[in-house]
């Protein structure tokens, strides 16, 4: 009986927990049914992405050669030691060494003690003077000489005497006139003449000194003329225009001076014909054009009035190069990979498409790089921005034009 009713009480655990499962499901079955129809409808709808925002600038054609652009110091043409030829006292200095002023080419900066050349030189020309006098002496005797030989009355050893002494009354001339022409150019070397014009640098000696030959007396340099050495790069150097060829390409030289900064319009005058070991550069010469012609490109005068082109400044210098065709400015980032750019076409207000165009470097000035680019799109805008993925005809927004729209809806407002 036990085990009868032990085996009805499994079976009915088992019934019912059967009954809960379909209970369950029939639950869930009916649920799902009314969420189903009891559920909320919702619309499709399209999901505007935001168009980028881009930075642009100005596209515009250059009208100017193209800028070299170099650096260097102002060197005067000529810097050379003046010296004399001979040694000796110095008794009379030219007010250009004394107060180191200017001087034209052949005065006399330096007179010294010459006594001694004149005493010589007066002595040769006494001697000449007396040797003549016995020469027109002997030339005499020698026509007496002749003639008296001829008639018989003179012997011929008489006659060959006249004419030994007159040969060497003429050896004597000759050699007195060769030593009346080396005392005048030792007396023409204690004058120490100006070898160009220019102006003195520094002096060395005073008067009463007494110096060597050769020994450096003053420093003079061209004072008018005044140059800057200009390493150029041989990308830059191909730029300029006949450089190998003999031109003389305009450039203009700047230099700051109490913090203003002038001008000076120069020339190229040569270039060396090595390159530098080190650098790889070529070295331009450019000289100034007048260099009383200073132009300050401040409106403020300095007091001191306008500096000269001093030595040693530190100049910065600009050689016109040439003026192609199709040569647009940009900032050097806005090149892609050296080949290309990015334009913006606008195509309605503050909105346009990216259009990429290709584009080949000419010249690299700093940060600014010189493109040649062809058949732009009318009124397109530079993109100075960078893109992540770039693609012709995508969608981008000038940010220039969008801050123009916010203000103007602002004001509207207001």
């Amino acid at each position: 009986m036990k085990k009868l009713l032990g085996f009805v009480g499994v079976g009915l655990r088992e019934i019912f927990w059967i009954v809960v499962a379909i209970a369950v499901v029939f639950g869930g079955i009916n649920g799902f049914r009314y969420l189903g129809e009891n559920r909320e409808v919702v619309e499709p709808a399209v999901v505007e992405r935001p168009i980028t925002l881009v930075e642009t600038a100005e596209l515009a054609l250059i009208n100017a050669p193209l800028p070299i652009r170099g650096e260097g110091f102002m060197q005067p043409f000529r810097l050379a030691d003046l010296a004399s030829q001979v040694g000796g006292q110095v008794i009379k200095l030219h007010p250009a060494i004394t107060n180191r002023g200017s001087f034209k080419e052949g005065e006399v900066l330096v007179h010294l003690d010459d006594s001694s050349e004149l005493a010589a030189l007066s002595q040769t020309q006494a001697n000449i003077d007396g040797t003549r006098a016995r020469l027109d002496l002997n030339e005499i005797l020698l026509e007496r000489t002749e003639t008296l030989r001829v008639s018989g009355a003179a012997s011929q050893a008489a006659l060959d005497q006249a004419r030994s002494q007159n040969a060497e009354l003429s050896a004597t001339l000759n050699s007195l006139i060769a030593a009346q022409s080396a005392a005048e150019l030792s007396l023409e070397r204690k004058f120490v003449k100006a070898p160009f014009d220019g102006a003195v640098l520094t002096k060395q000696i005073e008067i009463g000194s007494v110096i060597n030959a050769g020994q450096a007396i003053a420093e003079i340099y061209t004072e008018s003329r005044m140059e800057i050495n200009v390493p150029v790069r041989e990308a830059d150097a191909a730029l300029i225009p006949g450089l190998f060829e003999g031109a003389s390409p305009n450039a203009t030289v700047s230099v700051r001076f109490a913090g203003q900064r002038f001008e000076w319009g120069a020339r190229v005058t040569r270039v060396s014909p090595t390159l530098d070991l080190r650098t790889r550069t070529l070295t331009v010469t450019v000289e100034l054009s007048d260099i009383d012609a200073a132009r300050a490109t401040s409106t403020s005068a300095l007091s001191s009035g306008t500096p000269p082109a001093l030595i040693n400044s530190f100049a910065k210098v600009v050689i016109e190069g040439p003026q192609p065709k199709a040569i647009y400015k940009i900032p050097s980032t806005a090149l892609r990979g050296g080949e290309e750019i990015w334009l913006l076409e606008p195509e309605s207000e503050g909105a346009g498409t990216l259009v990429i165009v290709p584009a080949q470097l000419v010249h690299v000035d700093g940060e600014t790089s010189y493109v040649r680019a062809e058949e732009l799109p009318d009124g397109a805008r530079l993109i100075t921005t960078a893109l992540s993925t770039p693609q012709a005809g995508m969608q981008l927004r000038d940010v220039i034009d969008t801050n123009q729209v916010a203000a103007n809806q602002t004001e509207a407002s207001e």
